[in-house]
């Protein structure tokens, strides 16, 4: 059976994916669908991950597919979920991985909040296989909760390793497009800048966070909003959420999370040790291939609720914050440089400042000023794209202006919000209809008194600097509109 059920009916479930028979979605993201499957040539279950038939319009993107899963297959770690094949199926990509039947971490932290030495000992096992990874030159990009999954005696392994950069340089973006998930990306990450090993850093950081206080470092009402706290706002205390926690622990989160990745920990091992030391009194024999710290096998089991969750660390309680967005999108290295604007948004219509303070005229005149040459204008506002993502499929474009210009997208079908100003900039971001065209009015309006506006016609606003009237209403006197060219996501 093909997979023209994907284009047909996205809910439909496939009865079978190559050879493979389906017995039920395990779930569905804005990248991908997960599948619980049957292999009959080997009288296993597996998970069939199926990628956006889209992906294939890219002309490398087969042979790009196909040399990075295998980079993926050859993982042989006790920590990385294992991939067993890679096929098409209809002109979609798919691939098959153990099937792990111990939930994943987020059904945990959905349970609560967990304890120190819980925390330690999962992350111990995680940051071994990430380390491992990371010496063959394979850097995770989209470490979360959901991506770490447990088995029937509740070890922990990773899973989708390779998957965020696949979907990055098939997105069809012209320039710097980021596929990510907004929570637990990394500054440079989501400034499309270059990454290494201490990109996953962060992102382990950000689930510890989540794992002790039951909740995400950063939140706002948008996906951009979160990239942009990321960049830009100090680490939070985690002591504030949870005042019992040990103040190592705020030191540890805050190394983890440093904005400057080379004040973070260089390895995810050393996070992990850092986590032992403080949970059991030592940082445990650690490795790039062996999980020979203090902690045992079993650390955890998503189906089970512990009983106990204080300082004995067999513990779950508390409610995690899911934020959904993919998304992504988003900022250059240069968003908190004065000089070089950053991420963008837009205010709704009734947000917009006024764009016309113009003054009456109280007094007519007979004659005014001579017209302006062809080459003098007014000035108009440094509007700068930086970045363009997807989140949940969903276009977006980040871009900066200068902090107290007003600004409204022409028409109603594209949006742009203000999601932070920092260093003089708003920053913004957009989004509308895959491929769309928008354009965003950007204003400046010149200060002019009365005196300057009585030496020209109503058509024309005078040029003080200059002496003379330019063909240019007042109400669009320092304005420029923006083009801003909007990617397919699907």
């Amino acid at each position: 059976m093909t997979l023209t059920w994907f284009i047909l009916a996205h809910m439909v479930i496939p009865e079978k994916i190559g050879r493979y028979i389906v017995k039920s979605e395990l779930g569905r993201g804005g990248m991908a669908t997960v599948y619980r499957a049957f292999d009959p040539s080997f009288d296993r279950e597996v998970a069939v991950k199926v990628l956006p038939r889209e992906m294939l319009h890219d002309p490398q993107f087969r042979s790009r597919f196909e040399r990075e899963i295998k980079m993926v297959a050859a993982l042989e770690h006790p920590a990385i979920v294992p991939v067993y094949d890679v096929g098409e199926e209809d002109g979609q990509p798919y691939f098959v991985m153990r099937y792990m039947n111990g939930g994943s971490l987020s059904n945990g932290i959905e349970k609560g909040k967990f304890s120190i030495q819980d925390t330690a000992r999962i992350i111990e096992k995680i940051a071994q296989g990430l380390a491992y990874s990371h010496r063959k030159g394979i850097i995770h990009r989209d470490l979360k909760p959901d991506n770490i999954l447990f088995d029937d005696i509740g070890d922990p392994f990773i899973s989708d390793f390779g998957v965020a950069k696949l979907t990055e340089s098939s997105s069809g973006l012209t320039g710097s497009g980021v596929i990510g998930t907004p929570a637990y990306m990394s500054p440079e990450q989501a400034q499309g800048a270059e990454i290494d090993s201490r990109s996953d850093v962060y992102g382990l950081g950000v689930i510890v966070y989540q794992m002790l206080s039951g909740q995400q470092p950063y939140s706002a009402d948008t996906p951009m909003g979160v990239v942009v706290k990321h960049i830009t706002e100090p680490v939070p205390e985690i002591l504030n959420v949870l005042p019992t926690l040990p103040h190592e622990v705020d030191n540890i989160i805050k190394t983890a999370l440093a904005k400057d990745k080379s004040h973070r920990y260089a390895t995810t091992i050393d996070l992990a040790k850092a986590l032992n030391l403080l949970a059991f009194g030592s940082e445990g024999n650690i490795t790039y291939g062996s999980n020979t710290g203090p902690g045992k096998r079993g650390a955890f089991n998503a189906t089970s609720v512990p009983a106990s969750r204080g300082k004995t660390g067999l513990a779950i309680v508390g409610i995690v914050l899911l934020v959904a967005i993919i998304g992504f999108f988003l900022l250059r290295n240069q968003l908190l440089v004065p000089d070089q604007p950053t991420v963008t948004a837009t205010l709704p219509a009734t947000e917009l400042p006024t764009l016309t303070a113009v003054p009456t005229l109280e007094t007519a005149v007979s004659s005014f000023a001579p017209a302006c040459s062809a080459d003098i204008a007014f000035p108009t506002p440094d509007v700068r794209i930086t970045n363009f993502s997807c989140i949940r499929r969903a276009a977006y474009a980040s871009l900066t202006i200068p902090e107290g210009v007003a600004f409204e997208v022409q028409g109603t079908d594209a949006s742009c919000t203000v999601e932070a100003v920092s260093g003089g900039k708003q920053i913004l971001s957009c989004t509308g209809p895959n491929f769309f065209l928008i354009e965003l009015k950007v204003c400046a309006p010149p200060v002019l008194s009365n005196e300057d506006l009585a030496q020209c016609s109503a058509d024309g606003t005078f040029n003080s600097a200059n002496g003379c009237c330019i063909s240019v209403p007042p109400q669009d006197a320092g304005c420029a509109i923006t083009p801003i060219q909007l990617k397919g996501c699907e």
